[in-house]
């Protein structure tokens, strides 16, 4: 399987320790109802790796070995699925539920970063959790159904939703 050799990328144990601290972050957040601090901060690379390269380079890219050897680790799995819970949160969406969080709070709503959301769902799919794709998918839809734009850097996000 194929793992990321690279000399830039920060290695598994880096990964597990920056979500690790960023989730404590988000729950920090999310139990004072500060959902504008989840839209302000940067956390996408080490919150929901893709495989590939970002502004970061290949620091954060995980191949699928990568991703094996994450998945037998339940702690960082657990941290990683609740990690979309709080995002979808933030958002305003219940990930559960797929439908929007009754009487959202102040902050608790869409914060128009299409490549945050595509980088979740890209990342869940390549991890093996259609059904958190799903809700992701549903919660993308309301959106462009609503007449959201999902350009980014010349690129339209939203085809990846589209399926």
């Amino acid at each position: 399987m194929k793992r990321n050799n690279d000399p830039r990328f920060v290695g598994l144990a880096e990964l597990k320790r920056q979500q690790a601290e960023q989730l404590a972050m988000f729950e920090q957040w999310a139990a004072g109802g500060n959902w504008s601090a989840v839209h302000r901060a940067h956390y996408d690379w080490w919150m929901f790796p893709i495989d590939k390269p970002s502004s970061y380079g290949m620091a954060y890219v995980v191949y699928e070995g990568d991703i094996a050897e994450l998945k037998q680790d339940p702690a960082y799995i657990t941290r990683y699925l609740r990690g979309v819970e709080l995002l979808m949160l933030a958002w305003g969406w219940d990930l559960a539920k797929q439908q929007p969080v009754p009487d959202p709070q102040p902050g608790q709503q869409w914060s128009r970063w299409p490549i945050r959301l595509h980088k979740a769902a890209s990342s869940v799919l390549l991890f093996g959790f259609p059904d958190v794709f799903a809700a992701l998918q549903a919660y993308a839809k309301t959106l462009i159904d609503a007449g959201e734009s999902f350009a980014y850097n010349g690129r339209d996000l939203a085809t990846l939703f589209r399926v």
